[in-house]
């Protein structure tokens, strides 16, 4: 298998209104909230024409690197009723399969995991995220032969929060010398678990996803644990000083990757700075899992053995595909050309 990924397994339903739905659903416009499955029910009962998409950090990642040739498989929770899958469980599920990702899933006795998109004029998007059985990932689903049958892991951020199975994840991964990866997920994650992604860069020597507002963030909780190299005038600054540090410390494999949206991404190693810029875009559909799919297409393509440069390209690439279409419901053929560059990079190394 090329890339294991463990996370939150959540159902993403889309809605396109003509009028200010989350305005009379008493949801406040351009902002997110957690509700519990029984407000999440009433909301879906008001929706009209919802769009069913497998989601969360890991799922949409894998989807991508699927699509660009790698073989996948999802660790995660689900929920039931009656003892057997409730249906936002089976829509997940087959709409994974359907994506060629394997499964490794375990049942709990609450509802799945649901997140609620909807849009409407201006630009005006709201959220409503029951996580349900999501985060309930249990120690025992993490074993040493599932780690070892992987090239990449690749871990929710959401799943840091998970003390006993993140820890767990990471001894494993290096105890058996395989590469991990996080996506960070939220700026809530960035401040509070900062200590644990410290210690995984320089312990793991890991690989870190981050958006702007997660990356500044973690930079401005992690710079007291760097040596003083002048006055750093702004975010960028230091982020920069915070990040080329860590990226040299420990092992020197660490790699931290901020993903910047229609500014494109940039990187951290120990061998410097990486950037990519990328290309204009129309008005997007929606945005969700863009950076989830840009994260899967930038392992694919380091696991392909393209340079890091190149890497962040690919992953550019596939987020600008992303965002055209509702979540991680991808078109093959967006990702047609990309997935030949990166199987000729596999099958002729010394090209890279």
């Amino acid at each position: 298998m090329d890339i294991l990924g463990i996370g939150n397994a959540l159902l993403d339903i889309f809605s396109f209104s003509d009028e200010d739905l989350a305005l009379r659903l008493a949801l406040h416009p351009n902002r997110a909230a957690h509700v519990a499955p029984e407000r999440l029910d009433e909301l879906l009962l008001a929706v009209p024409n919802p769009i069913f998409v497998s989601g969360g950090t890991a799922g949409n990642a894998l989807k991508a690197a699927r699509l660009l040739g790698l073989s996948c498989a999802f660790v995660g929770c689900v929920g039931t009723e009656d003892r057997e899958d409730d249906r936002w469980a089976s829509l997940f599920a087959s709409d994974l399969e359907a994506s060629g990702v394997s499964l490794a899933l375990e049942r709990r006795t609450r509802a799945t995991g649901r997140c609620l998109v909807i849009h409407m004029p201006g630009g005006m998007k709201s959220i409503a995220c029951s996580p349900g059985a999501a985060p309930t990932i249990d120690p025992e689903q993490i074993t040493q032969s599932l780690i070892k049958s992987a090239s990449q892991i690749f871990v929710d951020g959401q799943t840091i929060r998970n003390r006993e199975v993140f820890e767990k994840i990471e001894r494993l991964c290096r105890e058996l010398a395989v590469p991990l990866a996080v996506d960070v997920a939220s700026a809530d994650i960035a401040r509070g678990e900062c200590a644990a992604i410290a210690r995984i860069l320089s312990e793991s020597g890991a690989t870190v996803f981050l958006n702007e507002d997660e990356a500044f963030t973690l930079a401005a909780a992690l710079e007291p644990t760097v040596p003083k190299g002048g006055k750093r005038r702004d975010a960028e600054e230091t982020a920069d000083a915070v990040f080329s540090f860590y990226a040299r410390s420990g092992a020197g494999t660490a790699t931290i990757v901020m993903k910047r949206g229609e500014h494109g991404a940039r990187c951290w190693t120990a061998a410097g700075r990486d950037e990519a810029a990328t290309e204009a875009v129309g008005i997007p559909l929606d945005d969700t899992g863009a950076g989830d799919v840009f994260a899967g297409a930038f392992l694919a393509a380091r696991l392909a053995g393209l340079p890091t440069a190149r890497s962040l390209e690919a992953g550019n690439e596939a987020a600008r595909a992303c965002i055209s279409v509702p979540g991680s419901r991808l078109d093959p053929e967006a990702f047609a050309s990309l997935h030949a560059r990166l199987d000729r990079a596999r099958n002729n190394p010394q090209i890279n």
